[in-house]
């Protein structure tokens, strides 16, 4: 099975593999600061430990290439336009002992745009392999521009990796 990551345009993944936010000193503290309360590269690997052991090592995956509705356009076209979109032959780093854990967040139900709430942590659902990872077309309709809204209403997985880097051999460029 493979999964979809993209990576801001300019990236070295296809040299030294996609790295997790533990494993990349570099990483854009900015969605997290408000979220963990931390400000450096250090407080929110911490913070992310406290979510749950191995959070810090986890990268987000996609079951399908993004797709922007004329609702969502400027959320996903511009998150697409500015990134490289990585293919990730989990099922090959399965089978070599690379992934510790398995995590879905389920997208929620927006029924009353009102009670969202934005800025929380994931909720998560263990998986048990990556054969558990649904094969059903993500509904890219419920992502929605004006409630900002973007991960939380489309299905993710989190995978948990050994050392924090998922090497390059398990990787493809696909633009």
């Amino acid at each position: 099975m493979k999964l979809y990551h993209y990576v801001k345009s300019g990236n070295t993944v296809l040299k030294d593999g996609l790295m997790s936010f533990a494993a990349n000193p570099n990483a854009d503290l900015s969605y997290y600061i408000k979220r963990s309360g931390a400000d450096t590269h250090e407080g929110i690997v911490a913070w992310m430990e406290k979510c749950f052991t191995g959070r810090s090592r986890c990268i987000r995956m996609l079951s399908e290439p993004v797709q922007w509705t004329p609702k969502s356009e400027k959320m996903w076209k511009a998150f697409v336009s500015d990134a490289d979109r990585f293919t990730i032959d989990v099922s090959a780093m399965e089978a070599d002992g690379l992934i510790e854990a398995i995590y879905v967040s389920p997208p929620i139900a927006v029924n009353d745009p009102s009670g969202i709430q934005y800025d929380v942590d994931e909720e998560l659902q263990t998986l048990k392999s990556v054969g558990d990872i649904p094969a059903y077309p993500v509904d890219w309709t419920k992502c929605d521009d004006e409630l900002g809204l973007r991960f939380s209403v489309i299905p993710y997985y989190l995978l948990c990796i050994k050392g924090g880097v998922i090497p390059p051999r398990y990787i493809h460029k696909e633009n």
